[in-house]
């Protein structure tokens, strides 16, 4: 494990790949996995705000509760890697507004619509579309702090083949003998 306070440059695609294993070793099922990294690298190229990402990622995996109303989605219950994509998609079928039920939620929610280039402005946990610009990510390596870094790493290696014998056999690794 790395010390706290040390950081990683890392580049993005690093950052999506790591967060999409560590999703997937965390339970999240593969498109919302897939989301989240999307999500981490619009929210890392924008505001540095890794925790938020390691949050959600720590967050116990529930089924969300939402209330679909004429003008607007209610978000009664829910993890915020679940949460996200339903706003996102709500808004992309043309809902202008959303409530959400937890403050800690609305990073990664508004990262998720930002990165679909929906401009949004929001007012504690009620979030409605807007006309501003979005803003675009930063392109190049981003710092990572190495204590976040560690949980991702830790929830990806949850889906690493163990090593074997037998493993090695099927195609994993080098194989038995590596002659390259």
């Amino acid at each position: 494990m790395a010390a706290g306070g040390l950081h990683l440059m890392l580049s993005l695609n690093e950052v999506g790949g790591i967060v999409l294993k560590a999703g997937r070793g965390a339970g999240l099922p593969l498109g919302q996995a897939e989301d989240l990294a999307a999500v981490a690298t619009y929210l890392l190229g924008i505001s540095g705000k890794a925790k938020v990402i390691t949050n959600a990622l720590q967050e116990p995996i529930s089924e969300p509760q939402i209330d679909w109303q004429d003008d607007r989605v209610v978000v009664q219950a829910g993890s915020a890697s679940m949460i996200a994509p339903i706003i996102r998609d709500a808004f992309l079928m043309g809902y202008d507004s959303a409530t959400l039920s937890d403050l800690s939620h609305v990073w990664l929610v508004g990262a998720a619509l930002a990165n679909d280039r929906i401009a949004l402005q929001w007012d504690g946990l009620h979030l409605s579309r807007s006309d501003t610009e979005v803003l675009r990510p930063k392109t190049g390596p981003v710092s990572i702090p190495a204590d976040d870094w560690d949980v991702w790493s830790a929830l990806a290696a949850k889906t690493y083949v163990p090593e074997s014998d037998a493993s090695r056999l099927a195609g994993a690794g080098a194989g038995l003998t590596d002659n390259d």
